[in-house]
């Protein structure tokens, strides 16, 4: 409780900055129409725009980590907090898609910076309840979520909703120039003693970086790309595979984050009492379900059960979990480690959207070979995870 005490500030901090880190994620997805006109863009320009995201985190997420471990995780929120100021203004004001997609490419920054700041700024400040509290970082983002599509269908205007956000982001900022952060964990010198750590945590009874760590970040792609896709797509479900109207359709997102949302508690509690692995595959496994179930049988009902099946199962902090498993495998170097980690979601942002452009029309076919790519990846996760639970069984360091 002395910890919770004396850093609920970074608490509050980090969760307010991915709060708006949620609404800006959905921002142009929810905004589409508006913003496409505003840009004299089409629905294939569009995806372009949401692609230039992940080429932004490509960009700068190799070097964020380091910069995070190296200036320390204060500063590096800063710049994230900075770069998503930037993005909103960016993209609300754009008249089009050049200065847009330089805009999206900021948010690519703030997801870099965010992430390797943030995650284990919240890890050097709670070391004993890191996987706890990095799932929380999902509730502080699919409360925003379940919320923004409401506040989209009151503010018909993105350039009024974008002030908002960045206001926001400015109280954000003088809560973390105030706040006083926990003293980052860094990695130990080489020396006698470290050396024969060092012996130990190579040994064959350890995961290994070049295997073990490379199939965690694989499988943070394969997650992030489920919920990420699902998160920007199921307005086209509702509206070309179901024929809603495009308001009522951004209503799938709501169903997707109300159900994240309460995963965010349920898995923070699951987390303790299940091997972190089991966990993982268990829920892709159900995703995997619900999302062959709301391409193969077509209704609302389909669709809404595969919003809630994404969102509780994948979307709920399960990406968090993994990260966990992947630090605790792997305990030097948080923002270095994180870095890597979030190397995948930085490609998912960049190739989804991409991928999308070239197969999405505006019809249900193609919006539905969409939802097909979702399902596969999702159950590409079930192996990953299954493959490192039977690899796990031989670490000292359990998963």
């Amino acid at each position: 409780m002395k910890n919770v005490k004396n850093y609920a500030g970074v608490a509050a901090s980090v969760y307010l900055h991915f709060a708006v880190v949620g609404a800006a994620t959905l921002f142009i997805s929810q905004y589409r129409q508006t913003l496409a006109s505003a840009w004299h863009a089409n629905e294939t320009q569009v995806s372009l725009v949401i692609a230039m995201v992940g080429l932004g985190r490509i960009i700068t997420i190799l070097f964020a980590g380091a910069i995070s471990d190296k200036i320390g995780r204060k500063q590096s929120l800063l710049i994230a907090l900075t770069c998503d100021a930037i993005f909103l203004l960016g993209a609300a004001f754009a008249n089009n898609i050049w200065v847009a997609g330089i805009a999206a490419m900021f948010f690519g920054a703030t997801n870099s910076f965010g992430d390797t700041a943030g995650y284990p700024a919240l890890a050097d400040a709670f070391p004993s309840k890191t996987a706890t509290m990095n799932s929380f970082v999902k509730a502080a983002m699919q409360v925003m979520q379940m919320i923004f599509p409401f506040c989209v269908k009151l503010i018909k205007n993105p350039r009024i909703t974008a002030v908002i956000l960045v206001f926001i982001i400015l109280v954000d900022i003088a809560l973390t120039l105030k706040t006083a952060y926990a003293p980052q964990t860094v990695a130990k010198k080489a020396g006698a003693n470290n050396a024969t750590e060092a012996a130990a945590v190579t040994g064959a009874n350890q995961p290994k970086l070049a295997v073990d760590g490379l199939m965690i970040i694989a499988l943070g792609f394969t997650l992030c790309f489920t919920f990420y896709i699902f998160s920007l797509y199921a307005p086209y479900y509702g509206q070309y595979v179901l024929n809603q109207p495009a308001a009522s359709a951004n209503q799938l997102v709501s169903w997707y984050s109300i159900a994240s949302l309460i995963s965010v508690f349920v898995t923070s509690a699951l987390v303790t009492k299940v091997k972190r692995l089991n966990l993982i595959m268990v829920y892709s496994a159900i995703t995997s379900v619900g999302l062959l179930f709301m391409i193969l049988r077509p209704s609302l009902i389909a669709g809404e059960i595969g919003a809630l099946s994404v969102g509780f199962f994948t979307a709920g902090g399960v990406w968090q979990v993994a990260l966990s498993v992947l630090t605790s495998y792997f305990p030097q170097s948080h923002g270095k480690i994180t870095s890597y980690y979030s190397f995948a979601p930085a490609l998912v942002y960049f190739i989804a959207p991409l991928v999308a452009a070239f197969v999405l029309k505006a019809n249900a076919t193609s919006t539905l070979l969409v939802f097909w790519i979702t399902a596969i990846i999702a159950i590409t996760s079930v192996v990953l995870s299954a493959i490192l639970i039977v690899r796990s069984k031989k670490f000292e360091i359990k998963g």
